[in-house]
């Protein structure tokens, strides 16, 4: 009777398997995960409270608030990252390539949550990382608290979210630099 039971639960798992892999199911599944990843600023509701953070600078940058960058008129770069996270150090080398070329007319405000300034100031070094780094020393609200890592925003002059992406991705791409573009040009 045990027996049965495991037979007939290895054949439900293996026909789920496959009707997720190689049916409509599984592109249906596949298109909700990563349509959940990428999401228009207008879907995103934050307000000015959420960004008042308290941030200490490192690799260079002074102490501030989010609240002065979110209100500075100019186009931001907001990542949640920590160096403990994989999916944020692999994605790195291309915010770095993407400060080189865009750090002169967007202000980066990467923050490092869950971590040490012993250990991700020792990562940015190995790595020649020059943009700047912050640790927030003021609570993050429930709604800019990021569920996963990476979490990115970027940020338009008047300080609306325009892309809030959950995901690893290469932020030197030609869409994040035409992007960019638009928002300086504006």
């Amino acid at each position: 009777m045990k027996k049965n039971k495991q037979i007939i639960f290895a054949v439900t798992v293996v026909i789920a398997l496959v009707a997720i892999m190689f049916t409509p199911i599984g592109t249906f599944l596949k298109s909700k995960i990563e349509d959940d990843s990428h999401v228009a600023g207008m879907d995103v509701e934050l307000s000015e409270s959420d960004y008042d953070i308290d941030l200490i600078g490192h690799n260079g940058a002074k102490n501030t608030n989010l609240l002065d960058f979110k209100n500075s008129g100019e186009v931001i770069f907001l990542n949640f990252w920590g160096s403990w996270c994989p999916p944020c150090v692999a994605e790195m080398p291309t915010i770095q390539k993407l400060y080189e070329a865009k750090g002169q007319k967007v202000k980066f405000v990467l923050i490092a949550i869950q971590d040490k300034p012993k250990v991700f100031n020792a990562f940015l070094e190995k790595n020649n990382y020059t943009m700047p780094v912050y640790e927030p020393s003021s609570p993050l609200s429930n709604n800019i608290l990021p569920r996963v890592f990476p979490t990115t925003y970027i940020l338009n002059k008047k300080g609306q979210v325009v892309l809030k992406e959950i995901k690893t991705r290469d932020w030197n791409d030609k869409e994040i630099n035409d992007l960019l573009d638009k928002l300086i040009a504006e």
